[in-house]
């Protein structure tokens, strides 16, 4: 009998700002990531904000998330960011796609063939057969660099999530899903269009562990429009975890968090970049504290 899987997060603790670009100023990420260079420093906060009723923390798989978990005496439990670079780096560097153009056609109908499928003319030549043939080897390696008995699910990073929403890749959603359950994984999808793909996985039927994707009071991020993405979440049955809920700095977090939670967002994900005190900031948007 296949184990039912637990209800997603209802907050996670993201640190994919510490080394990618974030709606904020340059001088905050630049500040933010100066106060937790140290293993040792990153490691004290993702305790912390555990301890403060965090969930969870999403993380990609870079040498200093993976240098700080190392510093730790216990597991905390964790869901990779995966792919960690966008899928179009694929065919921007391969060298042999770059010499030899016609090998990239060659595999592109290889995919092809294997899947039955045929080419979506929205995505680059080599991702147009099928996109999860190409990055699902990729994200095994990725997620391999983490302690697989922390791993509690994998988010799929938005620029290969809105590649694939992009191309009407529906079999890229069912596959990577299939993909995390097989691994007794929730499986959840981080776009940056919240509104398209909520209305898509009503039209395909569909219903992932999770999304994540913008929601805040001044609609930044909230695409197509932020009247969409609210009806879209009000009529939909995915769970959307919430993110840039300060809208790049304009509002505070604690407004930020009761707007997505008074609109519907079944949980919050709030980046170190969006805090100053890390445990006392989740600990007052705690689902307890919150209730």
């Amino acid at each position: 009998m296949s184990r039912v899987l637990p209800d997603p997060p209802r907050l996670l603790l993201g640190v994919s700002s510490l080394d990618q670009p974030v709606r904020t100023t340059r001088d905050r990420q630049l500040e933010v990531a100066s106060r937790f260079k140290e293993p040792e420093s990153l490691a004290v906060a993702l305790v912390k904000g555990i301890d403060a009723g965090a969930q969870g923390v999403i993380a990609p798989p870079t040498t200093d998330v993976r240098e700080a978990l190392a510093e730790l005496n216990k597991d905390l439990p964790l869901y990779a960011r995966l792919l960690h670079t966008s899928p179009a780096e694929d065919l921007r560097w391969d060298p042999v796609f770059l010499s030899n153009p016609s090998e990239e056609a060659a595999q592109s109908q290889r995919i092809g063939r294997r899947t039955g499928k045929g080419s979506v003319s929205l995505l680059p030549l080599g991702m147009s057969g099928d996109l999860a043939s190409r990055v699902l080897p990729r994200m095994e390696r990725e997620v391999a660099f983490f302690n697989l008995k922390a791993v509690r699910g994998i988010a799929v990073a938005a620029s290969a999530t809105d590649l694939a929403l992009a191309g009407g890749q529906h079999k890229f959603f069912e596959r990577v899903t299939r993909f995390a359950h097989h691994r007794r994984w929730l499986a959840g999808f981080e776009t940056r269009n919240l509104g398209h793909l909520l209305g898509r996985c009503k039209s395909w039927a569909f219903t992932p562990d999770f999304v994540i994707g913008p929601v805040n009071p001044r609609g930044v991020g909230m695409t197509p429009d932020a009247e969409r993405v609210l009806r879209e979440i009000r009529a939909s049955q995915v769970r959307v975890i919430a993110c840039e809920l300060r809208a790049g700095g304009l509002v505070a977090l604690e407004e930020g968090a009761a707007y997505a939670r008074r609109h519907g967002a079944w949980g919050l994900c709030v980046e170190l970049v969006d805090m100053d005190d890390v445990p006392k900031e989740l600990k007052g948007l705690a689902p307890a504290a919150a209730a």
